[in-house]
C-alpha cells in the first residue's frame, strides 16, 4: 500500500497546485509551475532524485533523497 496524499488542481484549467501527505504532515509540495513567480520560493531538498534526467540541474548543496525522505 503507498502513501496516502491529497493532491489540490486550480479549478480553472485542472494544473495540479500542491500535495500533501497524511502520514507526514509537515511536508506539502507546491509545483512550481503553478506559481506566478517561482523564483521567490527556495527548494529545501530533492525527492525522488532517482527518477530525475541528467539535464535537469540540481543544486548539489540540497540534500537528495532517492525516495521518500526518512521521518
Amino acid at each position: 500500500m503507498g502513501t496516502v496524499k491529497t493532491r489540490a488542481f486550480c479549478p480553472a484549467c485542472g494544473s495540479p497546485v500542491f500535495m500533501i501527505f497524511d502520514a507526514i504532515p509537515d511536508i506539502f509540495v507546491v509545483h512550481a509551475a503553478s506559481l506566478d513567480d517561482p523564483s521567490r520560493f527556495k527548494p529545501q531538498k530533492v525527492m525522488f532524485s532517482s527518477s530525475g534526467h541528467a539535464w535537469d540541474y540540481i543544486d548539489p548543496a540540497l540534500p537528495k533523497f532517492e525516495k521518500m525522505p526518512p521521518r
